[in-house]
């Protein structure tokens, strides 16, 4: 197409916070059309309507300067005028999966006669645009890797102003910031998935009610605006010193409790001074405290290191308490005093500074314990302005709360989750607020919608989790505020959330209400990427059935517009988790062009940093140097699988840079050399340090498995010079990374050249499965693997599982494979798991930091190979190998997806014989292994009663012997 439209926008500004803006545009259609296109992007997220019906929301996640836009086929449009009308939400900062550009829309609606474009309607001034001033500004993100939560008040703001009928004389005219190709944006480029599905799915049951009291007054004051100015990426390694400063006015002397929290990333001091005495806290401790009446003065130190500056202060008095920035600056309710230092730290291989020592000033500052002390530091004041502190966090009022009582709940309350027409009738309750605990029986990632009645101003506060504890105690995942606030207007209404979030379990509290209110549904619109579900796993194992559908039901929740890492927390591409990811989707759901777009995307961070980033297109620069080999593996495991010869040919120059960028990172023994983060694993490993084993050990199975691409695209002199790479780099590995007296790969090589001291599983798990050990070497490390010693750091995730599983595989310890899934994953059952964890404990008290998480689906693709046996033999399975095998089990059958299809197996254990039937597509060949029982074979539904060597030959259909 040829882009005639203009980048618009409403005057808020290039990087507005938070900003939600509505633009409308009216137009006549005087006649009859073949068809009618529209195209649109937006940044940030757009949702369109047109003639008040909502037509779709994007634009799918990509790289500012490969910005992507949606298209759609209208139909329907009225003879005469209709209306196209848009709600853009720009976030004014980067996320872990947005890179902030600049606000702006763009759309073009083309008119086709009999192929021929006849006209045309365009973004321009003639737009019509508003700020929507129903949703709240001053929130907070809800997570540090996300965007805002969403606050919603249905009184300020009229509705169907999506419609035709809707008056907008009052509306402002629409800004023209340039014409398509404007900068950050660039030329744009076609969306290159499906549109995400709209599933509605309800809960399936409510679990409790109770009346509730939450804390009465509490602030989350985001410190980045004022110590990090002119900064709107979200980069990790903040490091700052100063203090945030408030006035307490209290009206009386009285005792309380107050809470200071920051991001659980957070090394923060945690310190705070009130009326100069001196407390030490920690996250979401309550501190008792004193205040006086009158004037008392609150410092908190927030020097420290962070991924997210938030502060949440909470406190709970017997009476109402006002704060006031001192020192008479503007009307904020609370004053930085500094920075004295700020510094934001990449790790992206470059030589990350010492720690900085505390500016004398800010130690100075230490000592205030008076508002006229304060005053010599009136010229390191600022005051921070009260858009940037919000009052309605719903995390916190939602986890800070008292139970007062809890009621008995009969079916009348059930009636909000039921798929009919009848509701729930809400009574006030005498002391406190309504709070009701719903399930939705699994995670989910989608768009929350309800219908409710009840009078104006009434607050219905979404809280949503994943997880909670037998004895009824909520795992809540620190620094994740998944939330929504709505409040009322008067009568009935709909309301459908904005954000997407992954969740299982909601907690809705409904607020500030004076008579009975009506609930008549809530449900949740599941969003995931479009897909048949054509992967299969059943067998006489009913525990393994469970897994093989949590894992399933894991990657499906996973895969959105990019495989994400989990629904909840993050929602981010992580580089090395889609290696394996990616080879599970191939087992459960196929789904090659969300690989290849993930591929594609990882390869162009490579422009922005020395290495493939650890998560992109990320707000957060960052490399995780084992990530970006794995994105290499990736890349010839999709060709494996594919058969995608076009997709290598096009990212090649990526992997040929990145082959290049590595060897500036060897050093004068051959070894990667690079400061950059070196995890593997949720475990005490060694790695904090420059020369690490894993990282070297992947990059030679990773050098060897680019030289093959190099090949089969032609550049023979390339493919020489990745094999003399990878060769020398595994005989460097083994001579400088050996200990020959503990007979152990070691975890690293410390800054003083002195080798780690520490044994861990994973090193040597990666040193045998890349080929680097060899010999009596390699018989000791698979040893280790098929017995871990006692003394080795264990595998504390199911991301090093995959690897685990794979090791044990090729040395044909089916048992111990099976052993450790019914082991790890029937853990997980047992405690009421319907998605995969990303680990376990990794949080004193709580089993995981995420419940829903991609990288732990390990089991489908394991009985895709273990049990179904199903390998490509030639690239995209032109050529299959089909091995079944019971592993101990009466059956087991199941599909497995391919380029050309999908394979179905069926194989039972008949006493005398095993059945076997396999259904493939007619241009597949296949090598059928049978197992080493006597079996009768049926293929495509012929039989075959030749064997040899254990192997059936089949091609185009028919069956004979090799």
């Amino acid at each position: 197409m040829e882009w005639k439209a203009n980048w618009i926008w409403d005057g808020s500004g290039e990087h507005p916070r938070n900003q939600w803006s509505c633009f409308r545009r009216t137009f006549d259609v005087s006649s009859e059309y073949d068809s009618v296109t529209l195209s649109i992007s937006a940044d940030t997220k757009y949702t369109v309507y047109v003639n008040g019906e909502m037509i779709g929301s994007g634009p799918v996640r990509g790289w500012t300067s490969e910005w992507y836009f949606d298209q759609y086929e209208l139909s329907g449009l009225e003879q005469g005028e209709n209306v196209i009308a848009v709600l853009v939400n720009h976030y004014g900062i980067g996320t872990m999966h947005y890179v902030e550009g600049r606000a702006g829309l763009l759309s073009q609606i083309d008119f086709y006669n009999e192929g021929q474009l006849v006209n045309q309607l365009i973004t321009d001034d003639n737009w019509k645009t508003i700020n929507h001033d129903g949703f709240v500004k001053e929130t907070v993100k809800m997570s540090n890797c996300l965007s805002w939560s969403e606050i919603f008040d249905a009184n300020f703001f009229p509705d169907k102003w999506e419609t035709l009928g809707f008056n907008d004389h009052s509306w402002n005219r629409a800004e023209v910031i340039g014409a398509h190709g404007l900068s950050p944006w660039g030329n744009l480029i076609p969306r290159d998935i499906p549109e995400l599905t709209n599933e509605p799915v309800f809960p399936k049951s409510v679990l409790s009610l109770k009346e509730v009291k939450s804390i009465p007054q509490h602030f989350s004051i985001d410190l980045g605006p004022t110590f990090f100015p002119g900064e709107f990426a979200s980069n990790s390694g903040k490091i700052m010193q100063g203090y945030i400063v408030t006035e307490i006015n209290s009206p009386q002397d009285f005792g309380g409790v107050m809470t200071l929290t920051f991001d659980a990333h957070a090394e923060a001091k945690w310190e705070f001074k009130l009326n100069g005495t001196q407390y030490k806290s920690k996250n979401g401790k309550y501190e008792k405290i004193t205040l006086k009446k009158g004037s008392n003065l609150l410092i908190v130190d927030v020097g420290g290191s962070f991924h997210e500056p938030i502060m949440h202060l909470a406190f709970d008095f017997p009476k109402k308490i006002d704060l006031a920035a001192p020192l008479s600056i503007g009307n904020s309710k609370f004053l930085a005093i500094g920075p004295f230092f700020t510094d934001t730290r990449l790790q992206i291989g470059k030589p990350i500074l010492e720690p900085v020592s505390e500016d004398k000033e800010y130690l100075q500052m230490k000592k205030v314990t008076t508002l006229s002390e304060l005053e010599t530091f009136k010229k390191w004041a600022k005051a921070i302005p009260n858009k940037h502190v919000c009052t309605d966090n719903v995390s916190l009022l939602s986890m800070f709360k008292e139970d007062i009582k809890t009621l008995s709940l009969g079916f009348q309350h059930q009636n909000m989750v039921l798929p009919n027409r009848s509701f729930t009738k809400v009574e006030p309750m005498e002391n406190g607020d309504t709070e009701y605990l719903i399930d939705f029986g699994k995670e989910y990632l989608g768009h929350i919608e309800f219908e409710l009645e009840a009078e104006a101003g009434a607050i219905f506060d979404f809280f949503l989790f994943e997880s909670i504890h037998q004895d009824g105690r909520i795992e809540h995942t620190f620094s994740l505020n998944n939330s929504l606030r709505y409040i009322a207007k008067e009568g009935r209404q709909v309301y459908r959330s904005f954000i997407p979030r992954g969740f299982r379990f909601m907690l809705l509290t409904i607020r500030n209400f004076n008579k009975p209110c009506k609930i008549f549904r809530v449900k949740v619109d599941v969003t995931t990427f479009p897909t048949g579900h054509v992967g299969a796993f059943s067998s006489s194992d009913y525990q393994l059935n469970q897994i093989w559908e949590i894992s399933k039901h894991t990657i499906r929740m996973c895969a959105q517009d990019t495989i994400i890492d989990c629904p909840a927390y993050e929602q981010a591409l992580w580089t090395g988790d889609s290696y394996n990811i990616s080879l599970m989707n191939y087992y459960t759901f196929g789904n090659y062009d969300l690989v290849k777009r993930c591929l594609r995307l990882i390869s162009k961070s490579v422009y922005r940093s020395p290495l493939p980033e650890s998560h992109v297109p990320s707000g957060w620069q960052n490399v995780l140097t084992a990530w970006s080999i794995l994105w290499m593996m990736a890349c010839k495991e999709y060709y494996r699988y594919s058969g995608d010869l076009e997709f290598i040919k096009e990212v090649y120059p990526e992997l040929k840079l990145t082959v290049e960028r590595f060897k500036e990172f060897m050093n004068e023994d051959g070894l990667v050399e690079i400061s950059a983060w070196n995890m593997l694993d949720w475990a005490p490993m060694d790695t904090e340090h420059k020369i690490v084993t894993h990282q070297n050990a992947l990059l030679v199975d990773a050098l060897k498995q680019t030289a093959y691409l190099a090949s089969i695209i032609g550049e023979g002199d390339d493919e020489k010079r990745f094999l003399t790479l990878a060769k020398n780099l595994k005989e460097a590995i083994n001579t400088h990374l050996w200990d020959e007296s503990n007979m152990v790969y070691v975890d690293s090589i410390h800054e003083d050249g002195t080798k780690s001291k520490v044994k861990s599983v994973q090193t040597n798990l990666i040193a045998l499965i890349t080929g680097c050990a060899e010999g009596f070497r390699k018989e000791c490390i698979e040893k280790y693997i098929k017995n871990p010693p006692d003394d080795f750091v264990q595998i504390k995730s199911p991301f090093v599982l995959f690897f685990y599983y794979q090791a044990l595989m090729d040395l044909e310890h089916d048992d111990l494979v099976l052993d450790n899934i019914r082991n790890n994953y029937g853990f997980m059952l047992e405690h009421d798991a319907t998605t995969c964890w990303e680990g376990w404990e990794l949080i004193e008290g709580d089993f995981s930091r995420s419940h829903c998480h991609a990288w732990s689906a390990a089991p489908t693709y394991v009985f895709g190979v273990l049990f179904l046996g199903v390998k490509p033999l030639e690239p995209g399975f032109t050529k299959v190998e089909i091995s079944p095998n019971l592993n101990g089990l009466q059956w087991v059958k199941g599909s497995v997806p391919i380029p050309q299809g999908k394979i179905d197996i069926y194989c039972k254990d008949l006493g005398d014989y095993i059945d076997l039937q396999i259904t493939l597509p007619e241009d597949v060949e296949a090598n059928i292994k049978l197992p080493s029982k006597k079996t009768k074979v049926l293929v495509n539904g012929k039989h075959n009663d030749h064997v040899e060597n254990g192997f059936v030959h089949h091609q185009s259909n028919l069956v004979k012997c090799n």
